[in-house]
C-alpha cells in the first residue's frame, strides 16, 4: 500500500475484514476508567437494555475521519461529555437500524453508508445498556445539522489521530467525595473518556492491526 491507511480508499474494506476477527482484550482495558473493574466486558445485568452507536468513517478528501458529539449540557445524563451518535434500540430494530436512526436524530443527516460490521458489544453499567458499536463508511464528510436539544458541537476525529494517539496523562474525575482517574483521548481540545474511549480503543487496535497486516 503506497498511501497511509488513513489516506487509503481501501480502509473500509480492510477494516471490514478485520471485524470478522476477534478483538484483543487489552484494546478495551487500556482505555477503561480506574473504577471500571472490567465491567465493560462482564455479563450485563438482567434488566440491561439494548442500544447501538454509529461509528461512521467519512472520507473528507485527504483522509478518513469520524464524527463525535459533545452532548448538550442540559441533558440529565452525561451532559457535556463527548460521545458517539446513538441510543437505546426500539423494539424490533436491529443495531444498524438504531445506529442510523440515532445518527439522523442527533446530527440531522443519515448519509448513504456502507455497513462494515460491528465492534464487540459493550456493557455500559452507568446507563445499564448493552451497546453495539456499528461501523459504517461514507464517501464524504456530510454537512451535519446538529440537533441542539441533544448536541452542543460536532467534533472531527481524524483516523490518523486515532491510530497514532499515544497515552497521555489520565483525566481526574470527581463525583461527590469520590475521585478517580480515567484514560482519555483529546479531540479538538475535548476529553473523551469512559465508554466512548473504550469503544474507540478497540477501533484503534483494529486499525493498527489492519495497518500492520496491509504493510506485511
Amino acid at each position: 500500500m503506497n498511501k497511509a491507511l488513513w489516506q487509503s480508499p481501501d480502509l473500509p474494506a480492510l477494516l471490514a475484514a478485520d471485524l470478522t476477527l476477534p478483538p484483543q482484550r487489552v484494546w478495551r482495558t487500556a482505555m477503561s476508567p480506574q473504577l471500571a473493574y472490567g465491567r465493560h466486558d462482564g455479563p450485563p445485568r438482567g434488566d440491561a437494555r439494548p442500544a447501538a452507536v454509529a461509528i461512521i468513517l467519512c472520507w473528507e478528501g485527504a483522509e478518513w475521519a469520524i464524527p463525535l458529539t459533545v452532548r448538550s449540557a442540559n441533558l440529565g445524563r452525561h451532559g457535556g461529555q463527548v460521545s458517539l451518535p446513538g441510543g437505546l434500540m426500539d423494539p424490533q430494530e436491529t443495531p444498524q437500524q438504531a445506529a442510523l436512526r440515532e445518527l439522523e436524530e442527533e446530527l440531522g443527516i443519515c448519509p448513504q453508508a456502507a455497513v462494515l460490521g460491528a465492534l464487540e458489544p459493550l456493557f455500559v453499567f452507568a446507563s445499564n445498556a448493552v451497546v453495539t458499536p456499528c461501523i459504517l463508511a461514507t464517501d464524504h464528510w456530510p454537512a451535519w445539522r446538529a440537533n441542539p436539544a441533544e448536541v452542543e458541537r460536532v467534533l472531527k476525529l481524524e483516523a490518523s489521530s486515532l491510530i497514532n494517539a499515544a497515552a497521555g496523562p489520565p483525566l481526574e474525575i470527581t463525583r461527590g467525595l469520590l475521585r478517580f482517574f480515567a484514560p482519555q483521548l483529546i479531540v479538538e481540545g475535548h476529553a473523551t473518556w469512559g465508554a466512548t474511549a473504550v469503544m474507540l480503543g478497540e477501533l484503534q487496535g483494529r486499525l493498527r492491526r489492519t495497518m500492520g497486516r496491509s504493510a506485511a
